[in-house]
Protein backbone atom coordinates (compact mmCIF):
# COMPACT_ATOMS: atom_id res chain seq x y z
CA UNK A 1 0.00 0.00 0.00
CA UNK A 2 0.97 3.37 -0.81
CA UNK A 3 1.94 5.50 2.28
CA UNK A 4 0.51 8.52 2.52
CA UNK A 5 2.59 12.34 3.40
CA UNK A 6 1.45 15.08 4.71
CA UNK A 7 1.73 16.52 0.98
CA UNK A 8 -0.69 14.40 -0.09
CA UNK A 9 -2.80 14.98 2.70
CA UNK A 10 -2.96 18.69 1.94
CA UNK A 11 -3.93 18.24 -1.44
CA UNK A 12 -6.72 15.81 -0.06
CA UNK A 13 -7.91 19.45 2.00
CA UNK A 14 -7.14 21.38 -0.96
CA UNK A 15 -9.28 19.95 -3.19
CA UNK A 16 -12.08 18.89 -0.42
CA UNK A 17 -12.01 22.67 0.41
CA UNK A 18 -12.51 23.81 -3.45
CA UNK A 19 -15.09 21.98 -3.49
CA UNK A 20 -16.94 22.92 -0.95
CA UNK A 21 -16.18 26.32 -2.02
CA UNK A 22 -18.15 25.87 -5.36
CA UNK A 23 -20.64 24.52 -3.48
CA UNK A 24 -21.75 27.03 -1.05
CA UNK A 25 -21.45 29.85 -3.81
CA UNK A 26 -23.98 27.95 -5.87
CA UNK A 27 -26.56 26.85 -3.29
CA UNK A 28 -26.66 30.21 -1.72
CA UNK A 29 -26.68 32.27 -4.94
CA UNK A 30 -30.70 32.46 -4.44
CA UNK A 31 -30.69 33.38 -1.22
CA UNK A 32 -28.06 36.45 -1.85
CA UNK A 33 -29.76 38.11 -4.72
CA UNK A 34 -33.10 37.21 -2.88
CA UNK A 35 -33.47 40.77 -1.55
CA UNK A 36 -32.47 42.09 -5.34
CA UNK A 37 -35.42 40.03 -6.89
CA UNK A 38 -37.78 41.33 -4.29
CA UNK A 39 -37.14 44.78 -4.71
CA UNK A 40 -37.54 44.48 -8.97
CA UNK A 41 -40.78 42.51 -8.39
CA UNK A 42 -40.02 39.39 -9.63
CA UNK A 43 -40.88 37.35 -6.77
CA UNK A 44 -43.02 38.51 -3.45
CA UNK A 45 -41.16 37.36 -0.06
CA UNK A 46 -43.60 34.40 0.70
CA UNK A 47 -42.42 32.96 -2.91
CA UNK A 48 -38.73 33.28 -2.06
CA UNK A 49 -39.79 31.54 1.15
CA UNK A 50 -40.56 28.53 -0.97
CA UNK A 51 -37.97 28.86 -3.06
CA UNK A 52 -35.37 28.52 -0.53
CA UNK A 53 -38.01 25.91 1.07
CA UNK A 54 -37.55 23.81 -1.68
CA UNK A 55 -34.00 23.56 -1.88
CA UNK A 56 -33.82 22.81 1.70
CA UNK A 57 -36.62 19.98 1.67
CA UNK A 58 -34.31 18.20 -1.08
CA UNK A 59 -31.02 18.96 0.97
CA UNK A 60 -32.24 17.41 3.75
CA UNK A 61 -33.75 14.09 1.74
CA UNK A 62 -30.95 13.78 -0.31
CA UNK A 63 -28.60 13.90 2.66
CA UNK A 64 -30.08 10.35 3.73
CA UNK A 65 -29.57 9.20 0.26
CA UNK A 66 -25.98 10.51 -0.23
CA UNK A 67 -25.04 9.28 2.90
CA UNK A 68 -25.79 5.93 2.21
CA UNK A 69 -24.47 6.11 -1.77
CA UNK A 70 -21.41 7.72 0.42
CA UNK A 71 -20.49 4.73 2.05
CA UNK A 72 -21.24 2.75 -0.83
CA UNK A 73 -20.62 4.72 -4.08
CA UNK A 74 -16.97 6.11 -4.27
CA UNK A 75 -16.86 9.91 -3.14
CA UNK A 76 -15.89 11.06 -6.11
CA UNK A 77 -18.31 10.25 -8.52
CA UNK A 78 -20.80 11.78 -5.81
CA UNK A 79 -18.88 14.94 -6.26
CA UNK A 80 -18.85 15.10 -9.90
CA UNK A 81 -22.22 14.13 -10.20
CA UNK A 82 -23.51 16.98 -7.43
CA UNK A 83 -21.09 19.85 -9.10
CA UNK A 84 -22.03 18.59 -12.56
CA UNK A 85 -26.13 19.31 -11.75
CA UNK A 86 -25.81 22.22 -9.58
CA UNK A 87 -23.63 23.80 -12.63
CA UNK A 88 -27.01 23.01 -14.56
CA UNK A 89 -29.43 24.53 -12.41
CA UNK A 90 -28.14 27.97 -11.92
CA UNK A 91 -27.72 27.93 -15.21
CA UNK A 92 -31.72 27.75 -15.69
CA UNK A 93 -32.79 29.68 -13.04
CA UNK A 94 -32.44 33.45 -14.49
CA UNK A 95 -33.87 31.61 -17.78
CA UNK A 96 -37.60 30.25 -16.26
CA UNK A 97 -40.22 32.72 -15.90
CA UNK A 98 -42.25 31.37 -13.35
CA UNK A 99 -42.04 30.69 -9.58
CA UNK A 100 -43.13 26.94 -9.71
CA UNK A 101 -40.41 26.68 -12.55
CA UNK A 102 -38.04 28.18 -10.14
CA UNK A 103 -39.20 26.12 -7.04
CA UNK A 104 -38.80 22.74 -9.18
CA UNK A 105 -35.26 23.80 -10.28
CA UNK A 106 -33.47 24.95 -6.83
CA UNK A 107 -35.29 21.36 -5.84
CA UNK A 108 -33.05 19.64 -8.05
CA UNK A 109 -30.43 22.05 -7.25
CA UNK A 110 -31.02 20.81 -3.37
CA UNK A 111 -30.44 17.10 -4.87
CA UNK A 112 -27.60 18.05 -5.98
CA UNK A 113 -25.65 19.63 -3.27
CA UNK A 114 -26.53 17.16 -0.82
CA UNK A 115 -24.42 14.83 -2.73
CA UNK A 116 -21.28 16.71 -1.93
CA UNK A 117 -20.99 17.12 2.05
CA UNK A 118 -20.96 13.32 2.97
CA UNK A 119 -18.27 12.10 0.42
CA UNK A 120 -15.86 14.98 1.82
CA UNK A 121 -16.68 14.03 5.47
CA UNK A 122 -15.86 10.13 4.53
CA UNK A 123 -12.55 11.44 2.21
CA UNK A 124 -11.23 13.40 5.62
CA UNK A 125 -12.40 11.09 8.08
CA UNK A 126 -11.15 7.70 6.59
CA UNK A 127 -8.14 9.53 5.39
CA UNK A 128 -6.74 11.67 8.18
CA UNK A 129 -6.65 11.21 11.93
CA UNK A 130 -7.69 12.83 15.65
CA UNK A 131 -7.23 16.62 15.05
CA UNK A 132 -5.73 16.38 12.06
CA UNK A 133 -9.32 15.49 11.02
CA UNK A 134 -10.91 18.72 12.95
CA UNK A 135 -8.34 21.25 11.70
CA UNK A 136 -9.08 19.47 8.17
CA UNK A 137 -12.82 20.35 9.12
CA UNK A 138 -11.64 24.19 9.67
CA UNK A 139 -10.49 24.38 6.83
CA UNK A 140 -13.24 23.19 4.75
CA UNK A 141 -15.74 25.16 6.73
CA UNK A 142 -13.69 28.51 6.30
CA UNK A 143 -13.54 27.77 2.22
CA UNK A 144 -17.46 27.97 2.59
CA UNK A 145 -17.80 30.93 4.60
CA UNK A 146 -15.10 32.63 2.04
CA UNK A 147 -17.41 31.80 -0.70
CA UNK A 148 -20.36 33.52 1.30
CA UNK A 149 -18.09 36.55 2.00
CA UNK A 150 -17.09 36.95 -1.84
CA UNK A 151 -20.76 36.18 -3.34
CA UNK A 152 -22.26 38.73 -0.74
CA UNK A 153 -19.38 41.33 -2.10
CA UNK A 154 -20.10 40.29 -5.88
CA UNK A 155 -24.09 40.24 -5.47
CA UNK A 156 -24.53 44.51 -4.47
CA UNK A 157 -21.81 44.73 -7.59
CA UNK A 158 -24.13 42.59 -9.56
CA UNK A 159 -27.82 44.23 -8.87
CA UNK A 160 -25.63 47.81 -9.16
CA UNK A 161 -23.83 47.66 -12.61
CA UNK A 162 -25.37 44.33 -14.06
CA UNK A 163 -28.58 42.32 -12.94
CA UNK A 164 -29.29 39.36 -10.44
CA UNK A 165 -29.38 36.80 -13.21
CA UNK A 166 -25.55 37.59 -13.27
CA UNK A 167 -24.88 35.94 -10.38
CA UNK A 168 -26.47 32.54 -11.30
CA UNK A 169 -24.58 32.56 -14.36
CA UNK A 170 -20.90 33.32 -12.64
CA UNK A 171 -22.14 30.13 -10.10
CA UNK A 172 -22.45 27.89 -13.02
CA UNK A 173 -19.72 28.62 -14.56
CA UNK A 174 -17.39 28.12 -11.71
CA UNK A 175 -19.15 24.90 -11.04
CA UNK A 176 -18.55 23.39 -14.64
CA UNK A 177 -15.00 24.83 -14.35
CA UNK A 178 -14.36 23.13 -10.46
CA UNK A 179 -14.96 19.46 -12.58
CA UNK A 180 -11.77 19.08 -14.29
CA UNK A 181 -9.68 20.77 -11.47
CA UNK A 182 -11.47 18.42 -9.18
CA UNK A 183 -10.52 15.34 -11.39
CA UNK A 184 -6.60 16.13 -11.92
CA UNK A 185 -6.42 16.72 -8.09
CA UNK A 186 -8.27 13.44 -6.77
CA UNK A 187 -6.21 11.46 -9.44
CA UNK A 188 -3.35 12.73 -8.37
CA UNK A 189 -3.55 11.96 -4.38
CA UNK A 190 -4.98 8.52 -5.26
CA UNK A 191 -1.82 8.29 -6.36
CA UNK A 192 -0.25 9.66 -3.41
CA UNK A 193 -2.09 6.82 -1.12
CA UNK A 194 -5.35 8.62 -0.72
CA UNK A 195 -8.10 6.24 -0.07
CA UNK A 196 -11.68 6.72 -2.32
CA UNK A 197 -13.01 3.21 -1.92
CA UNK A 198 -15.76 2.17 -0.66
CA UNK A 199 -13.79 -0.62 1.60
CA UNK A 200 -13.85 -0.81 5.43
CA UNK A 201 -12.27 1.72 7.04
CA UNK A 202 -8.51 0.81 8.12
CA UNK A 203 -8.50 2.53 11.27
CA UNK A 204 -8.22 0.74 14.21
CA UNK A 205 -11.93 -0.37 15.28
CA UNK A 206 -12.64 1.14 19.09
CA UNK A 207 -16.07 0.83 18.76
CA UNK A 208 -18.47 -1.93 20.15
CA UNK A 209 -20.36 -3.38 17.40
CA UNK A 210 -22.17 -6.01 19.52
CA UNK A 211 -25.26 -3.63 18.74
CA UNK A 212 -26.43 -2.16 15.16
CA UNK A 213 -25.57 1.01 14.20
CA UNK A 214 -29.24 2.55 15.09
CA UNK A 215 -29.69 0.84 18.46
CA UNK A 216 -26.02 2.79 18.86
CA UNK A 217 -27.25 5.89 17.90
CA UNK A 218 -30.17 5.63 20.26
CA UNK A 219 -27.57 4.40 23.49
CA UNK A 220 -25.11 7.10 22.15
CA UNK A 221 -28.20 9.91 22.90
CA UNK A 222 -27.66 11.23 19.44
CA UNK A 223 -31.19 10.41 18.68
CA UNK A 224 -31.83 13.42 21.18
CA UNK A 225 -29.27 15.41 19.02
CA UNK A 226 -30.47 14.92 15.86
CA UNK A 227 -33.85 17.13 17.45
CA UNK A 228 -30.68 19.99 18.54
CA UNK A 229 -29.71 19.94 15.27
CA UNK A 230 -32.83 20.96 13.81
CA UNK A 231 -33.08 23.82 16.00
CA UNK A 232 -29.42 24.52 14.73
CA UNK A 233 -30.44 24.64 11.57
CA UNK A 234 -33.46 26.55 12.03
CA UNK A 235 -31.32 29.67 13.36
CA UNK A 236 -28.13 29.01 11.25
CA UNK A 237 -29.56 29.22 7.75
CA UNK A 238 -33.13 31.62 8.75
CA UNK A 239 -30.88 34.42 9.75
CA UNK A 240 -28.79 33.88 7.39
CA UNK A 241 -30.92 33.91 4.56
CA UNK A 242 -33.49 36.41 5.82
CA UNK A 243 -30.59 39.08 7.41
CA UNK A 244 -31.04 41.19 4.36
CA UNK A 245 -34.40 41.34 4.10
CA UNK A 246 -34.59 42.22 7.70
CA UNK A 247 -32.07 44.64 8.09
CA UNK A 248 -33.88 46.47 4.54
CA UNK A 249 -37.14 46.20 5.74
CA UNK A 250 -36.44 47.12 9.89
CA UNK A 251 -33.89 49.84 9.00
CA UNK A 252 -35.54 50.98 5.36
CA UNK A 253 -32.47 50.23 3.77
CA UNK A 254 -31.63 50.04 0.52
CA UNK A 255 -31.18 45.87 -1.09
CA UNK A 256 -27.63 46.23 -2.17
CA UNK A 257 -26.45 48.08 0.92
CA UNK A 258 -28.22 45.56 3.28
CA UNK A 259 -27.12 42.81 0.82
CA UNK A 260 -23.61 43.64 1.34
CA UNK A 261 -24.04 44.22 5.42
CA UNK A 262 -24.37 40.05 5.29
CA UNK A 263 -20.54 40.15 4.52
CA UNK A 264 -19.85 40.64 7.26
CA UNK A 265 -21.83 37.71 8.51
CA UNK A 266 -19.50 34.77 7.16
CA UNK A 267 -16.81 36.64 8.80
CA UNK A 268 -17.96 36.19 12.53
CA UNK A 269 -18.49 32.85 11.66
CA UNK A 270 -14.71 32.20 10.33
CA UNK A 271 -13.95 33.71 13.68
CA UNK A 272 -16.60 31.57 15.84
CA UNK A 273 -15.19 27.98 14.42
CA UNK A 274 -11.89 28.88 14.19
CA UNK A 275 -12.34 29.57 18.52
CA UNK A 276 -14.55 26.35 18.67
CA UNK A 277 -11.63 24.46 17.15
CA UNK A 278 -9.41 25.68 19.60
CA UNK A 279 -11.37 24.94 22.38
CA UNK A 280 -12.28 21.23 20.79
CA UNK A 281 -8.93 20.54 21.97
CA UNK A 282 -10.05 21.28 26.11
CA UNK A 283 -11.85 18.71 27.33
CA UNK A 284 -15.06 20.34 28.30
CA UNK A 285 -15.21 21.49 24.52
CA UNK A 286 -14.32 17.99 23.25
CA UNK A 287 -17.65 16.68 23.83
CA UNK A 288 -19.60 18.46 21.50
CA UNK A 289 -23.20 18.44 22.90
CA UNK A 290 -21.39 20.22 26.18
CA UNK A 291 -20.25 22.87 23.58
CA UNK A 292 -23.92 23.33 21.90
CA UNK A 293 -25.30 23.75 25.28
CA UNK A 294 -23.23 26.16 26.28
CA UNK A 295 -23.63 27.90 22.66
CA UNK A 296 -27.76 27.57 22.70
CA UNK A 297 -27.61 29.15 26.14
CA UNK A 298 -25.89 31.95 24.62
CA UNK A 299 -27.97 32.55 21.91
CA UNK A 300 -30.88 33.07 24.24
CA UNK A 301 -29.10 36.26 26.10
CA UNK A 302 -28.21 37.40 22.60
CA UNK A 303 -31.64 37.25 21.23
CA UNK A 304 -33.22 39.02 24.22
CA UNK A 305 -30.94 41.92 23.78
CA UNK A 306 -31.78 41.47 20.13
CA UNK A 307 -35.22 41.94 20.60
CA UNK A 308 -34.62 45.31 22.51
CA UNK A 309 -32.33 46.60 20.25
CA UNK A 310 -34.17 45.99 16.78
CA UNK A 311 -37.33 47.96 18.25
CA UNK A 312 -35.22 51.25 18.38
CA UNK A 313 -35.43 53.66 15.67
CA UNK A 314 -31.61 54.86 16.30
CA UNK A 315 -27.87 54.44 14.94
CA UNK A 316 -26.89 52.58 17.76
CA UNK A 317 -29.43 50.43 17.58
CA UNK A 318 -29.03 49.23 13.83
CA UNK A 319 -25.23 48.67 15.01
CA UNK A 320 -26.20 46.53 18.21
CA UNK A 321 -29.00 44.67 16.37
CA UNK A 322 -26.46 44.01 13.42
CA UNK A 323 -23.89 42.71 15.96
CA UNK A 324 -26.55 40.36 17.95
CA UNK A 325 -27.16 39.06 15.05
CA UNK A 326 -23.86 37.91 13.39
CA UNK A 327 -22.83 37.21 16.88
CA UNK A 328 -26.12 34.62 17.11
CA UNK A 329 -25.13 33.04 13.72
CA UNK A 330 -21.44 32.89 14.61
CA UNK A 331 -23.03 30.85 17.82
CA UNK A 332 -24.78 29.09 15.42
CA UNK A 333 -22.12 28.21 13.15
CA UNK A 334 -20.39 26.74 15.90
CA UNK A 335 -22.52 24.45 16.97
CA UNK A 336 -22.92 23.08 13.50
CA UNK A 337 -18.71 22.53 13.36
CA UNK A 338 -19.31 20.58 16.46
CA UNK A 339 -22.14 18.44 15.39
CA UNK A 340 -21.83 18.32 11.83
CA UNK A 341 -18.57 18.40 10.79
CA UNK A 342 -17.04 16.45 13.97
CA UNK A 343 -19.72 14.56 15.76
CA UNK A 344 -19.56 12.56 12.49
CA UNK A 345 -16.02 11.36 12.73
CA UNK A 346 -17.07 9.57 15.55
CA UNK A 347 -18.72 7.14 13.22
CA UNK A 348 -15.33 6.34 10.99
CA UNK A 349 -14.27 3.14 12.92
CA UNK A 350 -17.68 1.93 12.19
CA UNK A 351 -17.70 2.85 8.66
CA UNK A 352 -20.57 5.27 9.15
CA UNK A 353 -18.96 8.31 8.89
CA UNK A 354 -21.06 9.48 5.46
CA UNK A 355 -24.31 8.18 6.88
CA UNK A 356 -24.25 9.83 10.09
CA UNK A 357 -23.19 12.96 8.06
CA UNK A 358 -26.01 12.30 6.14
CA UNK A 359 -28.53 11.89 8.50
CA UNK A 360 -27.19 14.94 10.46
CA UNK A 361 -27.47 17.20 7.50
CA UNK A 362 -30.85 15.93 6.82
CA UNK A 363 -32.16 17.26 10.15
CA UNK A 364 -30.23 20.40 9.70
CA UNK A 365 -32.06 21.15 6.64
CA UNK A 366 -35.20 20.24 7.99
CA UNK A 367 -34.87 23.17 10.13
CA UNK A 368 -33.65 25.33 7.44
CA UNK A 369 -36.61 24.46 5.18
CA UNK A 370 -38.93 25.41 7.94
CA UNK A 371 -37.11 28.73 8.88
CA UNK A 372 -37.12 30.09 5.20
CA UNK A 373 -41.28 30.08 5.14
CA UNK A 374 -41.40 30.29 8.94
CA UNK A 375 -39.48 33.22 9.11
CA UNK A 376 -41.45 34.79 6.33
CA UNK A 377 -45.04 34.28 7.99
CA UNK A 378 -44.37 35.68 10.98
CA UNK A 379 -42.34 38.73 9.74
CA UNK A 380 -45.50 38.89 7.48
CA UNK A 381 -47.93 38.71 10.22
CA UNK A 382 -46.60 39.68 13.02
CA UNK A 383 -43.49 41.90 12.35
CA UNK A 384 -39.93 41.06 13.11
CA UNK A 385 -40.21 41.62 16.83
CA UNK A 386 -42.06 38.53 17.05
CA UNK A 387 -39.46 36.91 14.60
CA UNK A 388 -36.59 37.27 17.13
CA UNK A 389 -38.83 36.45 19.82
CA UNK A 390 -39.21 32.46 17.75
CA UNK A 391 -35.18 33.03 17.46
CA UNK A 392 -35.07 33.35 21.29
CA UNK A 393 -38.00 30.28 21.74
CA UNK A 394 -36.25 28.12 19.21
CA UNK A 395 -32.64 28.61 21.00
CA UNK A 396 -34.06 27.75 24.14
CA UNK A 397 -35.58 24.85 22.67
CA UNK A 398 -31.99 23.63 21.24
CA UNK A 399 -30.29 24.04 24.87
CA UNK A 400 -32.93 22.50 26.42
CA UNK A 401 -32.56 19.09 24.07
CA UNK A 402 -29.08 19.13 25.13
CA UNK A 403 -29.78 18.17 28.47
CA UNK A 404 -30.82 14.58 28.28
CA UNK A 405 -28.67 13.62 25.67
CA UNK A 406 -25.72 15.07 27.31
CA UNK A 407 -25.05 12.15 29.94
CA UNK A 408 -25.05 8.90 27.42
CA UNK A 409 -22.92 10.63 24.94
CA UNK A 410 -20.47 11.40 27.26
CA UNK A 411 -20.70 8.08 28.19
CA UNK A 412 -20.29 7.03 24.32
CA UNK A 413 -17.44 9.32 23.85
CA UNK A 414 -15.79 8.32 26.83
CA UNK A 415 -16.19 4.29 27.04
CA UNK A 416 -15.15 4.52 23.41
CA UNK A 417 -11.91 6.54 23.79
CA UNK A 418 -12.67 8.61 20.83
Amino acid sequence: MVQKGKSTERWLIAICSFVYFVSYFSRKSFAAVMAGMLSDGVIDKVDGGLVGTGLFVAYGIGQLISGYLGDRIKPKYLITAGVVTTCVCNLLMPLVNSTSLMIAVWTVNGLAQAMLWPPIVKLLAENLDGEAFVRANLVVTAAAHLATILLYLFVPVCLEFFSWETVFFTASALAILSVPVFALVMKSAIRGGISDSVAPCKKERKLETSVGYFALLRKSGVIIIFLCIIAMGFLRDGIESWLPTLYSEAFSREASESTLISVVLPIFSIIAVSLATALHKKRFFANEVKSSLVLFSVCVVLGIALYFAIGVDAMWARLASLILTMLISGAMHACNFMLISCLPGRFATMHRSATTSGICNTFVYLGAAVSMYGIAAIADNLGWGATIISWVVIASLGALLCIPALGKYSDFVEKNDI
